[in-house]
């Protein structure tokens, strides 16, 4: 019996896929196992496999088709089997539909005869002032000519044609994920963000220090080792949102935002809580090559409880980013500034502050959690000293 390939439970949050390229083609044979094809998710690129031996009977989903859990996607079984999809049911008409089509013709601005179309009073005038022949005019909503008809018809074809210097940019399936997933969170979770700056003198001592002993250690590594401690104190922070509850986490497993060629990535450190600074600092250079050169692993990008955002290497001053759902909060990171504040004892001092915003989804936090987030934080970084 011919068994149907369909997309299965790609992990959390993850309910659509492009498919990026068949490895097979209908006829061929295939071991359980076999790769079918390449998936693209907004997280990740996933390998589709044969889940049986057999004959690739045929190929439903087709490259660069965008599928949803549970779709069919390609069909295996043995060589001299037949398999034709289902007929679709056709819905029985109602009588109301029956007399409509029966009786009713409406027309198309395809079947409507010349000079048959309603005109506004502005496109007389301008048909008029142009010498345009109103009969020869094509509305552009396929009722009503307009003003603006008569223009573009005296204008002539070139005045349709795409104007200079503009090009269309097709989206990667990974923007294009992206972006729906950044839609629903805009959409669908009430958010809040709060700001504060911190003074990072001592993470910018650790890194020269760091630069010392011949280790490039990076910021970003040093954030997320802070962060992770800071929210152990802070559950609610590491939590996610679902239908019947809160789910916090015993855990911080950060997800660090990371910019590729075709959109954005977001890699997890697990258990940063548990890892020294030294070994987040491997993990994030091992994981953002991945993300650079599209090798990212499912388990590299699934189980995230937190995210951070950093873009201080741009020069960004401060940003607010979206929560990524289901996760209850992310943080952006900006550019360290140069000042000088005024101290105790009535002088001054030299500083570098950053700001740091976080952004959280209001059915889990509210302004005091988030604060009282916030001060630990700013505690850790400004007390932070290197592992002995």
């Amino acid at each position: 019996m011919a068994t149907e390939v369909k997309l299965p439970h790609l992990g959390e949050s993850i309910d659509s896929s492009v498919i990026l390229a068949w490895h097979k083609s209908v006829g061929d044979a295939v071991k359980r196992g076999d790769e079918l094809a390449d998936m693209e998710t907004d997280k990740a690129t996933l390998t589709l496999e044969a889940p049986k031996n057999g004959v690739l009977l045929a190929i439903v989903a087709e490259a660069g088709q965008t599928v949803t859990i549970g779709d069919l996607l390609a069909v295996i079984g043995r060589e001299d089997e037949a398999w034709s999809p289902a007929p679709e049911p056709t819905p029985e008409k109602t009588a109301a539909e029956f007399i409509n089509e029966s009786t009713v013709s409406i027309p198309s601005a395809k079947t409507v005869a010349k000079g048959q179309y309603k005109v506004s009073p502005v496109a007389r005038r301008k048909a008029k002032e142009l010498g345009v022949d109103l009969a020869a005019v094509q509305p552009a909503d396929g009722r009503k000519i307009s003003g603006a008809d008569v223009e573009a018809h005296a204008a002539g074809p070139a005045a349709s044609s795409q104007p200079r210097g503009q090009r269309r940019i097709e989206l990667s399936s990974v923007k294009r994920l992206t972006g729906q997933r950044m839609l629903e969170s805009a959409r669908d979770v009430p958010q809040f963000a709060l700001t504060i700056d911190v003074d990072i003198r001592n993470l910018l001592a650790a890194r020269a220090a760091a630069k010392a002993a011949g280790q490039n250690l990076s910021m970003t590594a040093l954030l997320v080792y802070v962060t992770a401690r800071a929210l152990l104190e802070h559950p609610l922070m590491n939590a996610r949102f679902e239908d019947d509850g809160i789910t916090a986490f015993e855990a911080a497993h950060i997800g660090v935002a990371t910019a590729a060629d075709d959109g954005l990535r977001v890699p997890v450190i697990h258990d940063a809580d548990r890892l020294s600074l030294t070994e987040i600092n491997e993990k994030l250079a091992d994981l953002a090559g991945k993300a650079r050169e599209n090798r990212l692993l499912l388990n590299d990008v699934s189980g995230g409880s937190f995210t951070i955002s950093n873009l201080g290497m741009t020069g960004i001053r401060q940003f607010t980013p979206l929560v990524n759902p289901p996760q209850s909060a992310i943080l952006g990171v900006a550019a360290p500034r140069a000042v000088v504040l005024p101290g105790t004892d009535g002088g001054i001092y030299p500083a570098q502050l950053m700001a740091l915003t976080v952004a959280c989804d209001h059915r889990v936090l509210d302004g005091a959690d988030a604060a009282a987030f916030l001060a630990t934080l700013k505690t850790g970084i400004e007390s932070f000293q290197p592992e002995q």
